[in-house]
């Protein structure tokens, strides 16, 4: 990364924290870009060349990660069942450090009292099912409905690991969570739904 693209990020960084502490210590919606360009130390015509609106700005963690587990998938063996590559995909994924996995959820905390931006994570988390989708199926040789499935599976192991980190007092890490979901999926008495 250039010197550039390095001062861009501090920069992005500076306002997306602002936003998120201004959001904490006075709600979402109270929280104006005015507020959040002055806490930044930056102009408001900055905050505009780099975020179009406060949704931009709280969002902007997670837009930037859409692919990750795309990319993460493509990045095991080929030779690689698949389901093996996305057991390991949504290991890397959640085989966070304590500081990341804080930002967080102080994130989620925000997106739990903010609908605009919840409602736009639906989106984003949209196309990172069909990024990943797509990653799947360019290797798995399976029909769309298998690819469809793994897909929309990984997702949900991912967000039942977030919400047991968010929810639980257990100390269990989100990867040492997921790796108990993805065992219990294994299962001869697994919770599937079956029609008999």
């Amino acid at each position: 990364m250039g010197l550039r693209e390095k001062k861009a990020q501090k920069v992005r960084e500076a306002i997306y924290d602002a936003m998120l502490t201004l959001a904490e210590r006075d709600g979402y919606e109270a929280a104006t870009l005015e507020q959040v360009a002055e806490r930044a130390e930056v102009a408001i015509s900055t905050v505009y060349r780099y975020f179009a609106n406060k949704d931009a700005i709280l969002l902007d963690p997670v837009e930037r990660g859409v692919g990750a587990l795309a990319g993460l998938f493509r990045a095991r063996p080929e030779d690689e069942h698949a389901a093996v590559s996305l057991g390991w995909t949504v290991r890397a994924a959640l085989d966070i450090g304590p500081e990341h996995l804080a930002r967080i959820r102080r994130l989620r905390a925000q997106l739990d009292l903010a609908p605009g931006p919840r409602a736009r994570l639906w989106d984003l988390m949209h196309r990172e099912r069909l990024l990943l989708e797509d990653a799947i199926a360019e290797r798995s040789g399976r029909d769309h409905l298998w690819n469809a499935a793994a897909a929309h599976l990984t997702l949900m192991i991912v967000g039942m690991a977030y919400d047991h980190e968010r929810d639980s007092l257990d100390e269990t890490t989100p990867a040492d969570y997921a790796d108990r979901v993805m065992a219990m999926l294994h299962d001869s008495g697994n919770p599937l739904p079956v029609r008999a």
